[in-house]
C-alpha cells in the first residue's frame, strides 16, 4: 500500500539528493499533472498532483530517490519532455522526477557510429550536436524541442524519418537502466555497425517502450548516419481521401524500386481547415480533401530521381496543386505552430488555465495495415463525427470536440498510424454521463481498429484509465496480460513504477 509523502520522507530525500533537487511547493507540482489526453478534464486535477517533484543530476541521486521510494512504496512517475504521450498525466501523491537536469551529451563515437547522452537530453539539441560534426541521428520527433532522449526510448516513439529509418527502437544500441530497487543494468546490442543479431533474452526492447513502469531509464546510445547532401520536399492535393491515401501508400512501398522516402504523410481537410485556419490563419479550398506530402534525402542524384517518380506515383492518383492553395511550407509552419499549441511549454503561454495547459490534445495510435486504411478511415471518419453530435452523445459533445479525423503516418512493418487528435475544453466541467458516453465512444472506435487489424494499446495509443484494463485483455488476451503482470511483478514487486499505466492493482 502506498504511503504519503511525510515530511521525514522529504527531509531523507532532500539529505540524500540535496535541497536543490527537490520541491513540494504546489507551484511545482501543478506543472507535472498535465497530459494530451482528456483524462486530467474528465476528473479533479488535484487528483493527478504529485506530492513533490525531484530533479536528480546523476546516476547515483536516481538511485538514491527509487531506494526510498521502494522502501516506503511510493509512486514514482518519471518525467520527460510530455510532449506526444497521452499517459504522461501526473500520479496523485507520486514522486515527479523530472530529467532535465541530467542533459548531458556524453560521446560521438565515430568509428562506430555511435552517439551517446543522458536521458534528459533534449532531442534538439542532439541533433544539432551531431549536425555540426557531419551526422544526424534518426531519434526525429516532431516535438524535438521538448522531447527528451530517455523517454523516446520509453515510449517507442516514431520519428519523422521513420518511413525509411523505423521508429526509436530500431535505433537504440545501448540503454542504462536503474531498476526499483536502485541496481543499476547496462543493456545494449552488439559494438559494432551494423550491428548483427543476437541469440539471447532481448533484455533491452523489454524497457525500450515500457513507460517507465519497469524501472528509469537514464542514458541511451543510439546510432548515427552521415547527414545526406540533398534534400527535397513535396506536397500535392487530392479531390477525396482514398486517392490521397493510396498515393500516401504508394508512396511509402515505392522504396523497393527507387530511392527510399524518407517521410510519407497524409492530411485530411477537416483537420487542415481548423489546424491552420484556426491557429494560422489559412484558408482552405473545400473542394480539397486530402493532401500527401513527401521528404526524400540522399545523394543528389537519388533524390532527383527519386523525386520524378514520387510525381508520378502522386499524379497517377490524381494529386494536383494550384495557385489559389498555401505555400507548400506551410505544412512545416504548421508542425511549428503545433509545437507551442501540444508541447508542455505551453504552460508559460497565454493557454496556462488554472496552473495547466487549458486545452488537450489526444493521439489515437490505430496502427492499421495499409491495405485496410482506406476502408478504415471511411468508417473512422463517420465515428468521429459522431463525438461531435449531441444527438448521440449529448454530454460529450458538449465537452469534445474532433481536432484531426486522422493523418496516416508511417511506422514499423508495413502499418501506419492514424492520429484522431481529440482538443478537450476545460468547459463545461465534465459529469459522469459524460465520462460514461466517452467510455461508450472508446469502445466502439477500438472495434473499428480492431475490425481492420489495427491496435489501440499500442506505441503512443491512449486507452482511457476506467476500461484499460478492459482494452488491454480484449486486444492482447488474458495471457498476454498475464504475462506482462508477471514480469511486472518479478521486476518490481511493490508496483511504485508508474502504476498509473497499463496495471491496476
Amino acid at each position: 500500500m502506498a504511503q504519503a509523502i511525510t515530511k521525514e520522507i522529504s527531509e531523507q530525500l532532500k539529505s540524500q539528493i540535496g535541497e536543490g533537487k527537490f520541491s513540494d511547493q504546489k507551484y511545482a507540482r501543478i506543472a507535472y499533472r498535465l497530459s494530451h489526453s482528456p483524462e486530467t478534464l474528465m476528473f479533479d486535477l488535484d487528483d493527478f498532483t504529485p506530492g513533490v517533484v525531484v530533479w536528480p543530476e546523476s546516476v547515483e541521486d536516481v538511485q538514491k530517490i527509487l531506494q526510498i521510494a521502494n522502501e516506503y512504496e511510493i509512486p514514482i512517475d518519471p518525467v520527460g519532455g510530455r510532449t506526444s504521450s497521452a499517459d504522461s498525466e501526473g500520479i496523485k501523491g507520486s514522486i515527479a522526477m523530472d530529467f532535465a537536469r541530467m542533459n548531458k551529451i556524453i560521446e560521438l563515437n565515430e568509428k562506430t557510429m555511435r552517439f551517446t547522452a543522458e536521458a534528459g537530453a533534449r532531442v534538439s539539441d542532439c541533433l544539432d550536436y551531431v549536425a555540426k560534426k557531419g551526422y544526424m541521428i534518426l531519434e526525429y520527433p516532431t516535438m524535438n524541442k521538448t522531447s527528451m532522449l530517455g523517454s523516446r526510448a520509453a515510449i517507442h516513439g516514431y520519428n519523422k524519418y521513420e518511413n525509411r529509418w523505423g521508429s526509436s527502437g530500431m535505433h537504440i544500441k545501448g540503454l542504462e537502466v536503474v531498476l526499483p530497487t536502485g541496481d543499476v543494468l547496462q543493456l545494449g546490442r552488439g559494438t559494432s555497425y551494423p550491428t548483427k543479431s543476437v541469440i539471447g533474452y532481448n533484455l533491452m526492447d523489454l524497457f525500450i517502450g515500457s513507460r517507465g513502469t519497469l524501472g528509469v531509464i537514464t542514458k541511451v546510445t543510439e546510432r548515427i548516419i552521415k547527414t545526406p547532401p540533398a534534400y527535397h520536399y513535396g506536397i500535392m492535393a487530392f479531390n477525396n481521401y482514398k486517392d490521397g491515401i493510396e498515393a500516401y501508400i504508394d508512396l511509402r512501398n515505392a522504396g523497393a524500386h527507387i530511392g527510399p522516402i524518407w517521410r510519407a504523410k497524409s492530411y485530411n481537410r477537416w483537420l487542415l481547415k481548423q489546424a491552420v485556419g484556426g491557429m494560422m490563419g489559412v484558408q482552405w479550398p473545400d473542394d480539397v480533401e486530402q493532401l500527401t506530402d513527401y521528404h526524400i534525402l540522399g545523394e543528389e542524384d537519388v533524390v532527383e530521381a527519386t523525386e520524378k517518380h514520387a510525381i508520378d506515383i502522386l499524379k497517377a492518383h490524381n494529386g494536383f496543386w494550384r495557385d489559389d492553395l498555401p505555400d507548400s511550407t506551410f505544412v512545416g509552419r504548421m508542425h511549428e505552430t503545433m509545437e507551442k499549441y501540444m508541447g508542455m511549454a505551453a504552460l508559460g503561454s497565454d493557454r496556462n488555465k488554472d496552473g495547466g495547459l487549458g486545452e488537450r490534445i489526444v493521439p489515437y495510435d490505430a496502427n492499421i495495415p495499409d491495405g485496410n486504411l482506406v476502408e478504415f478511415y471511411g468508417e473512422a471518419l463517420v465515428h468521429w463525427h459522431r463525438m461531435e453530435d449531441p444527438k448521440v452523445y449529448p454530454n460529450l459533445s458538449k465537452r469534445m470536440r474532433v481536432l484531426s479525423p486522422g493523418a496516416p503516418v508511417p511506422t514499423d512493418e508495413g502499418h501506419t498510424k492514424n492520429w484522431a487528435l481529440g482538443l478537450a475544453s476545460y468547459t463545461p466541467k465534465w459529469n459522469e454521463e459524460a465520462r460514461q458516453e466517452y467510455y461508450d465512444w472508446f469502445r466502439k472506435y477500438a472495434e473499428i481498429c480492431w475490425k481492420y487489424g489495427g491496435s489501440v494499446t499500442a506505441t503512443h495509443g491512449y486507452v482511457p484509465r476506467a476500461i484499460e484494463i478492459e482494452i488491454l485483455k480484449k486486444e492482447l488476451g488474458d495471457n498476454y496480460y498475464n504475462l506482462m503482470q508477471q514480469i511486472k511483478d518479478v521486476i518490481d514487486p511493490k508496483h511504485i513504477m508508474n502504476p498509473k499505466t497499463k496495471f491496476r492493482f
